[in-house]
């Protein structure tokens, strides 16, 4: 048997989708997103940055368009935040 991983919706920011993947405590141990919208992406990567997660950020080229994302994952002290928003 495989491990599976439980990938949510979390919150939409400035009309960004932002989808978390859960650790066993159900707390969100990672994060990404992605947009067209590379200024919007580098506002969330900077908000959860501040938070305490390490965040990868990548310009990609596909499909003849420019999409933006980022890939956090939690490497702060201690359990991750049961919301990594709150307070920023």
């Amino acid at each position: 048997m495989g491990l599976a991983t439980q990938e949510v919706k979390l919150t939409t920011i400035d009309g960004v989708q932002v989808y978390a993947r859960k650790n066993d405590e159900g707390k969100p141990a990672e994060l990404d997103a992605i947009d067209l919208d590379g200024s919007k992406i580098e506002a969330i990567a900077d908000r959860l940055a501040r938070r305490g997660y390490g965040v990868m950020r990548q310009r990609k080229a596909r499909a003849g368009k420019v999409r933006y994302l980022f890939k956090a994952t939690w490497a702060g002290d201690g359990p991750p935040p049961d919301d990594p928003f709150e307070g920023l």
